[in-house]
């Protein structure tokens, strides 16, 4: 029988089963206090309104996709409606709620790329981990207001940290982007929640609705790329300079990675990695003590293999042994399937001889980094 059919087998014979994703609803909504079904009856409607409140529509993307997308609702005093994006304040129990945990490392990485080696700012872990716990949430622009739009937008609302806390990737929430005109995709970490704001005559949420608004052929998402260029071409003409584009990703678009000075480098897509690592210059040419002269050629193809490589595939790490010596023990930043590595050796005049390690990661998603 299939998952689903022992499933329903059971479940017809009375025995209780939660399946992973139903536990994950139910934490969600433990989470963002909602009820186990929303009824929309006329006494519902009638009560809010006796109680001077409004309703909000906004929907919620979980990064498992097995998840569907779910339309939640927020109530709100009439005499708050007009005070802003309130989702911003909304959401970040549920942010801070999800993950606590943040990675320093990762942190580094970024403000590396972003200010150099020596004006790279220092944040220590408890500092991090104070904002984790607070529940940070950062508003990313679908579709800008503007004009032709009556000055109505759609945003995304992600955790600020979420790539920080080691989130999955959530590709519902880029190909959304990828479709509103956004290319490259930007990477968004973790949960994602959408909405729409209006910005005339002030600033107050306004509903976004399941289906409706989510469907491929939804009216706003046809309209995006038009309206967020229009939007672009007005700043540049403000401001005289191009908004920055998003940062590259490590290892994208053919680009190689050097990892520990030079051992070896990596290239990714969505669907895998390719590792590259030296193994035919011998071991003494690489000591900075030694007294080899550069007179010592490369080893070839043929002496790797006598040296009796070995490249071993675990679903979260990959191992190469060379001349009975770990030259590489890497534990990866995510899972790959172990059964589908493959390895093959390349030679070079100067570099020598070299492993390229082919590995299919199991969630076709980009990754920060290649390692853990």
């Amino acid at each position: 029988m299939t998952p689903e059919e022992r499933l329903t087998y059971l479940r017809d014979r009375g025995v209780m089963v939660e399946t992973a994703e139903e536990r994950r609803i139910k934490e969600i909504r433990n989470i963002m206090k909602e009820p186990d079904e929303i009824i929309n009856d006329d006494n519902n409607i009638q009560q809010n309104q006796q109680m001077n409140q409004e309703e909000i529509s906004f929907v919620h993307i979980p990064t498992d996709d097995s998840i569907p997308m779910r339309e939640l609702k927020f109530k709100v005093n009439s005499n708050d409606v007009a005070k802003g994006d309130l989702l911003l304040d909304y959401l970040k129990p549920f942010f801070s709620a999800m993950s606590k945990k943040v990675d320093l490392s990762l942190l580094q990485d970024q403000a590396t790329k972003q200010f150099g080696t020596e004006g790279a700012p220092s944040v220590s872990q408890e500092a991090l981990n104070k904002v984790a716990q607070q529940g940070q949430v950062e508003s990313f622009t679908l579709v800008h207001p503007i004009p032709s739009n009556k000055f109505t937008g759609v945003n995304l609302y992600l955790d600020e940290v979420g790539m920080l806390k080691r989130l999955p990737r959530n590709k519902r929430g880029s190909d959304i982007a990828l479709q509103a005109g956004f290319n490259p995709a930007p990477q968004f970490y973790g949960d994602l929640f959408i909405g729409r704001v209006k910005t005339k005559p002030t600033i107050k949420n306004a509903n976004f609705n399941l289906g409706q608004d989510t469907s491929p052929d939804a009216e706003w998402l046809k309209r995006a790329t038009m309206e967020n260029l229009e939007y672009q071409t007005e700043m540049n003409r403000i401001t005289g300079k191009n908004d920055q584009v998003q940062a590259s990703i490590d290892g994208e678009d053919g680009i190689a990675k050097l990892e520990q000075g030079g051992l070896y480098s990596w290239t990714q897509t969505d669907e895998e990695i390719e590792v590259i690592v030296s193994v035919g210059i011998p071991s003494s040419m690489k000591e900075e003590n030694d007294t080899a002269t550069s007179s010592q050629q490369p080893l070839t193809i043929k002496e790797v293999k006598a040296g009796g490589l070995k490249v071993k595939f675990l679903s979260r790490k990959i191992t190469v042994m060379f001349q009975g010596k770990e030259l590489l023990d890497m534990k990866l930043y995510a899972s790959i399937d172990s059964c589908m590595g493959t390895w093959t050796l390349e030679y070079d005049e100067k570099k020598g001889t070299s492993v390229v390690i082919t590995c299919e990661k199991i969630d076709e998603v980009s990754w920060p980094r290649i390692t853990e």
